[in-house]
């Protein structure tokens, strides 16, 4: 039992130092960077047990795996602590989930321009008397999946900070969305302003938060120069050019079927070759001239699905955003809540969002 359980987090520990691990496997590369603690104080013990028991080949196996998963909590640490923030090790080790804990909202329905239902949800903060700025927050899915509950631990810890969070919906794939979901987004902006006074909400103090293709949506639906305007875009891992994206995942090739890139031709309704002008205007970086004043995009450093060289070419055109490549995180490194990518992530976020809506007020 003890060798299975030695080797078992021997391949977990080889399965995250992949550069490109087969699609099929990102979700345990991205659960093993962000387990890195436990998992380095679980192999510490199994390394002297097994030294104990005079397994010493299982004991030095062990070993290493733990001095593996020690130098990847401690890149993360070390980054987080150069940002500013203070990531609580219990947190780390124990806080797994955040959506467990999460209140339940206040729920309502809109109704889109083209007279769609979507539903949404509002977290509001202790003192929600108080007129105060607000987050909406665009889930991820590929496009094709999730819904608004899916953020609702970043809702119910933006609320314990003080500000309403509302989780909100836009149609998804297939058939192709990309002409409706960018406008579904907006339109839930719109409801947000136009119920800004019963809801205690600033209007000139909204900021736009999106998760993976959510970030995506934000970035392109703030930047297509229609009101309302958001005084600030978060984007946690979400898309910026759609041509390299593609190209990125395909030059990978691990699926026969080119199943790394079907959520991108199942949302825009063909190939690049096929619909090229979709694929233009679906890309932010093609919208820089028109990009909100203030963005911030945090991605990790070992993203598979979303490379960071797809992300810098936008930074770099746009100039001012904010950029925060986590060190040794996958795309969706805050599925586990606790961990130190994800705590350096939720600091990154909440200064940002603070400096936007001080900035609105000027």
């Amino acid at each position: 039992m003890l060798q299975t359980i030695i080797v078992l987090i021997a391949v977990l520990a080889a399965v995250s130092l992949l550069p490109s691990p087969a699609p099929f496997l990102w979700v345990v590369r991205a659960l093993t960077l962000s387990l890195a603690p436990p998992l380095a104080l679980l192999a510490i013990v199994l390394a002297v047990v097994a030294a104990v028991d005079g397994n010493l080949v299982f004991a030095v196996l062990a070993a290493v795996v733990a001095g593996a998963q020690l130098c990847v909590a401690g890149a993360q640490l070390g980054q987080a602590l150069a940002m500013g923030a203070r990531p609580s090790v219990f947190a780390a080790f124990f806080d797994i989930t955040g959506f467990l804990r999460a209140r339940a909202p206040e729920t309502h329905e809109l109704t889109s321009r083209d007279g769609a239902r979507l539903p949404l949800g509002i977290w509001h903060p202790a003192d929600r008397h108080t007129t105060g700025p607000a987050v909406v927050l665009v889930h991820g899915g590929g496009w094709a999946g999730g819904n608004w509950r899916q953020l609702r631990a970043y809702a119910n810890w933006l609320a314990d900070n003080g500000y309403r969070a509302i989780c909100i919906s836009y149609r998804l794939a297939p058939p192709a969305r990309w002409d409706v979901a960018p406008f579904d987004v907006l339109d839930a902006m719109k409801w947000v302003e136009d119920h800004a006074g019963e809801l205690g909400v600033d209007p000139a103090r909204i900021v736009l938060f999106g998760s993976s293709a959510g970030g995506h949506l934000a970035l392109l639906a703030a930047s297509l120069d229609e009101h309302p305007r958001p005084c600030g875009v978060v984007s946690v891992y979400g898309p910026v050019d759609l041509f390299s994206l593609y190209d990125s995942l395909r030059r990978k090739r691990f699926s026969p079927v080119d199943r790394e890139v079907s959520p991108l031709v199942d949302f825009l309704g063909g190939t690049p070759q096929e619909v090229s002008s979709r694929w233009e205007w679906c890309s932010p970086i093609a919208h820089v001239r028109t990009a909100p004043a203030r963005v911030c995009i945090i991605t990790g450093a070992n993203d598979q699905w979303v490379p960071i060289e797809t992300v810098t070419p936008y930074v770099v055109a746009l100039e001012l955003p904010t950029l925060v490549a986590l060190k040794r995180a996958d795309h969706c490194f805050d599925l586990v809540w606790g961990s130190i990518p994800a705590q350096a992530a939720r600091f990154a976020i909440l200064e940002f969002v603070r400096q936007s809506v001080v900035a609105s007020r000027r």
